[in-house]
């Protein structure tokens, strides 16, 4: 019987660099699918017992399971030394504080603003502005001052300069904002004017930074906080857009050398290929309500303006915002709220607070607005937790929302009924 012929030296060459090439893909590809499986999930590198052990100590709020981080930004003002306050880990006040609660097993997150006037104890100094803590104490006495004041496990932190934000942005391309309203401000001599139109606009890295610091509005700094969390949310969309997510990697890497942290460049990375798979949409948003008060300032030896916060909306925006928990019937039952008539008849609002009040809430008023031809219901909404809005807008239809933070009223909620109104069932949040 006769041989089959062999195959020529080239094709055999040819061949066995096509075995190789396709066991070297076959390595690479199942490495990176099993890397994203690995530092995708939060459990694998999201490891700490000092969280634990804080909620042992606390017994106030179930954190267990969940990852707490505080976003720090600094205030470009004075260094707490000579030292350059440019510099990434410059001691320096913080501008921006956001609490950000992420449960890996469902996917949800929460973000809490805490307002940077915030008149909290601080260790050495008295009560003064939460600001001051990193100030006074560096980033680990900021970490404790929140902790110590609002009952929360922080179980890590990043701290960011404003200095170094610009070039983050910029990394990233550039952001695309929508302005409702002009926003016009120039600082004598300062990188921080803005003057942008109303529209719609692509900003380099100082222009976002201008625009997350503008407060020249009656809601001064609230109104920032706001433009601060819709920052983070355009960042969010923009970094998850398929064509981003390849330069992941290289952004967090960036990230990583501006920031000052706990994080290490793996739980980073973690954390952003954890976000891919968390809805937007459905990430709640809080800000620490409270009203705008006058007293002596232990920091600066003189009168000060402070953000005197509600304890006790605190802790509803705690278990509704960050735990992504229903209120519990004792915290519902907290919640005041007045019902209002925008038309001529008052059986609507009556109905709607026997609803209410069926659900659990506590009705304060039934009464009439000062107009009879409200066509859409109108909700104000003052306890800092926007995820009420969603909550009380399945109720009531099409409304406008108010959301201001600022609790200076005897309600936490004022709806007013318009004509368009139709019943519907009241639901928990």
């Amino acid at each position: 019987m006769s041989s089959l012929p062999s195959a020529p030296p080239n094709r055999r060459r040819w061949a066995r660099a096509l075995l190789w090439t396709g066991v070297i893909l076959a390595v690479v590809v199942g490495a990176g699918v099993a890397a994203q499986a690995y530092y995708g999930n939060l459990a694998n590198t999201f490891s700490s017992s000092r969280v634990t052990r804080i909620n042992r100590q606390l017994h106030t709020y179930q954190f267990r399971h969940r990852i707490t981080i505080l976003l720090m930004g600094s205030s470009l003002e004075t260094s707490a030394s000579n030292h350059d306050i440019t510099a990434k880990n410059a001691r320096n006040r913080t501008d921006t504080m956001m609490l950000v609660s992420i449960d890996p097993a469902t996917h949800q997150v929460g973000v809490l603003s805490i307002p940077r006037d915030s008149r909290v104890d601080v260790p050495q100094v008295g009560l003064t502005k939460i600001a001051e803590a990193s100030f006074f104490g560096g980033l680990p006495e900021a970490v404790q001052v929140v902790e110590r004041s609002f009952h929360i496990p922080v179980d890590y932190y990043a701290y960011l300069s404003m200095f170094q934000f610009p070039r983050f942005i910029n990394d990233m391309g550039g952001l695309s904002l929508c302005l409702a309203h002009s926003e016009v401000y120039q600082p004598s001599g300062g990188k921080l004017g803005i003057n942008l139109p109303a529209g719609c606009h692509h900003l380099n890295g100082w222009q976002v930074l201008a625009y997350t610091r503008f407060r020249q509005t009656a809601e001064g700094d609230i109104s920032r906080i706001q433009q601060q969390q819709r920052v983070l949310r355009v960042m969010a969309r923009q970094l998850l857009r398929p064509a981003e997510i390849p330069q992941i990697p290289a952004l967090v890497r960036d990230f990583a050398s501006l920031v000052t942290t706990n994080l290490n460049l793996n739980q980073m990375l973690s954390l952003a290929l954890f976000a891919r798979h968390v809805n937007l949409s459905a990430v709640r948003f809080g800000t620490v309500p409270g009203h705008a008060s006058t007293h002596y300032d232990p920091a600066t030896h003189a009168p000060g303006s402070f953000w005197t916060y509600d304890p006790h909306l605190a802790a509803l925006l705690i278990q509704n915002v960050l735990l992504g928990a229903p209120l519990t019937p004792a915290e519902r039952a907290s919640l005041k709220i007045a019902v209002l008539s925008g038309t001529s008849v008052l059986t609507p609002a009556q109905n709607l607070a026997n609803q209410l009040k069926a659900a659990g809430y506590t009705v304060t008023d039934v009464g009439w607005a000062n107009t009879h031809h409200l066509t859409v219901s109108t909700l104000i909404n003052t306890t800092g937790d926007r995820w009420l809005d969603t909550v009380f807008t399945r109720l009531l239809g099409p409304t406008t929302v108010t959301f201001v933070p600022y609790h200076t009223t005897p309600w936490d909620l004022e709806i007013t009924v318009g004509s368009d109104y139709r019943p519907a069932t009241v639901q928990g949040s």
